[in-house]
């Protein structure tokens, strides 16, 4: 069966798949289930019920189900909860839905009427309407055979109409993927089981395989060598930035042989390269002590650029904005400093519009 849905209030609807032959109206077919992905379904489904158990005890009553799928190759599970889960939390409920599995307790299918099966404690589902007879489905805390589970104690106790596997230790494996917001208070856990939680464990085995040959090392060595990387790597990264800075601070040293003077005032248009903001203001600074009074300066590395002007000339009128706008950029800050970007184009040409900005804000 590919397919199964109602069709219409007690009618439901089967939809397969041909396999062989041309069947007419009044044909004689015979229907096979899937027994591989029947399977798969009844250890997802199955898992589901744990599932739900396990969240109630590591999160309280009110992680109450919401929504839920049930395929072949996983669950989805939404529920109730209105913060996201840790990930301690998800651990412990990963665990407890294991440690369920791995005790081999029987699930009892037994039909009964409404009133019965709520006197006996069965969860239903918030908005879901039930007849006079349901389904309850029972996971046992001790065995039993379905002639001698009356009274015996529960681990979880469900009105449920779907399909099930016979004992807990059928499923295998139970892996949360993933945890996260379904809806607002709504949280929702995808989770696989059986096949899919080996071929899970297997991708994932072999993926952390290859990470121990790329770094040389063992399976258990992998999270130490890849901390000491990341050590390493970050103090790589600060010695390139101080060399960049250096190197930087030597090329803008021999700029400032440019500063041009209008209307008694330093003026310097440079474009310094492979320089990051922080170089720049960096830079900027140095200019400063350089020319305490009468400085105005444009510094700019790829699209950034970054404005100084010395206080004197604020009380002027002189803002480090508006050395920005004056040459095509855009951006903003105080009006001793600002940072902002260029348009893609001729930096040159920008940068040689300053010396008539200046002389025109100092008129």
């Amino acid at each position: 069966m590919t397919s199964v849905r109602r069709a219409a209030a007690g009618t439901i609807t089967h939809i397969g798949q041909v396999i062989s032959g041309q069947p007419k109206v009044g044909d004689k077919v015979v229907a096979e289930v899937d027994t591989v992905r029947r399977h798969n379904i009844m250890r997802n489904h199955t898992a589901t019920h744990l599932l739900h158990k396990a969240l109630h005890e590591i999160l309280g009553d009110h992680a109450r189900q919401a929504g839920s799928l049930v395929s072949p190759k996983y669950l989805r599970f939404d529920f109730t909860q209105p913060d996201g889960m840790t990930p301690e939390q998800i651990e412990r409920v990963e665990k407890m839905v294991n440690e369920a599995i791995a005790a081999d307790m029987p699930v009892v299918k037994v039909t009964k009427s409404l009133d019965e099966a709520k006197k006996e404690g069965a969860m239903a589902l918030f908005g879901e309407k039930y007849g006079e007879t349901v389904r309850t489905i029972s996971i046992l805390d001790s065995d039993s055979s379905l002639a001698e589970n009356a009274g015996k104690p529960k681990y979880s106790y469900e009105l449920c109409g779907g399909t099930h596997i016979d004992r807990t230790s059928d499923i295998g494996a139970f892996i949360i993927v993933s945890e996260g917001s379904a809806a607002a208070g709504i949280r929702r856990i995808e989770a696989v089981t059986g096949r899919g939680a080996y071929e899970l464990i297997n991708k994932r085995f072999k993926t952390l395989k290859q990470a121990a040959s790329i770094l040389k090392s063992n399976v258990d060595e992998v999270p130490q060598k890849v901390e000491s990387g990341q050590s390493e790597i970050a103090e790589l990264k600060k010695e390139l930035a101080n060399l960049r800075t250096q190197a930087a601070l030597s090329t803008f040293n021999s700029l400032l042989s440019t500063v041009q003077t209008v209307k008694d005032v330093n003026v310097l248009a440079v474009e310094i390269s492979n320089a990051d903001t922080d170089t720049l203001r960096s830079l900027a600074d140095k200019f400063r002590e350089k020319y305490p009074k009468a400085g105005a300066a444009v510094l700019v590395t790829g699209a950034t650029v970054i404005a100084v002007v010395t206080e004197d000339l604020v009380k002027r009128g002189l803002k480090a904005g508006d050395l920005i706008t004056g040459i095509g950029g855009k951006g903003g800050g105080r009006p001793n400093l600002a940072q902002g970007s260029l348009p893609e184009g001729n930096v040159g040409e920008a940068l040689g519009k300053l010396s008539k900005i200046v002389e025109e804000k100092l008129k």
